[in-house]
């Protein structure tokens, strides 16, 4: 399947996009081993570099406890109106420029309006989720074990943004969530 694009996510059939159903319930306490039904959708706002606008996400429900799941393409955070591409290069340009202020001024006049808590928000989620991001990124690749050496969480989160460069955010957002079935900005760290 070709790289997921939010265009491909605007109308109805999504041009067959759309992930396919679940094949065991996520919820711990049911976990039937059956392909979840097929149960609407439901719009979200989303805005990167490339698509301001509401894309439609793709919910499937279990048949023995009856709940939903939504399935959410690589290119989204659960909770986030920004894509995950819009936030690390945010991010990335604030270490770079060594201010939050300065990273919003230039982001704003190129790109489009953000505030300095959004970005403040992002940093803490990151530095918040240090120990989940370690594990996450040791699965998918061993070779960034070295990230985790660094001491102070400033340092850490510098690491964490540079580090993952050479790999396109979407597909790293992807592969962590395969990995640890969590996105990297998760609400809940849960990894000891």
């Amino acid at each position: 399947m070709s790289e997921q694009q939010p265009e491909d996510y605007v109308k109805k059939n999504g041009a067959g996009k759309y992930p396919n159903a679940p094949t065991k319930c996520p919820y711990r306490d049911c976990g039937t081993n059956l392909v979840m039904k097929k149960n609407g959708f439901y719009s979200r706002f989303l805005i990167t570099k490339a698509f301001y606008g509401k894309v439609r996400v793709r919910r499937y429900k279990c048949p023995k406890c009856k709940r939903t799941v939504s399935m959410l393409p690589s290119f989204c955070l659960a909770g986030f109106t920004y894509g995950v591409e819009y936030i690390m290069g945010l991010l990335r340009m604030a270490v770079e420029l060594g201010s939050i202020k300065r990273a919003v001024m230039v982001w704003s006049s190129n790109i489009g309006s953000i505030s300095r808590r959004h970005v403040n928000q992002y940093m803490a989620r990151i530095r918040n989720n240090r120990k989940m991001i370690q594990y996450g990124m040791n699965q998918i690749s061993p070779e960034n074990i070295n990230i985790g050496s660094s001491p102070g969480d400033t340092e850490w989160t510098k690491s964490f943004l540079f580090g993952i460069r050479p790999t396109l955010p979407t597909e790293f957002n992807a592969n962590f969530h395969i990995v640890t079935g969590k996105s990297f900005m998760s609400t809940q760290n849960r990894i000891a």
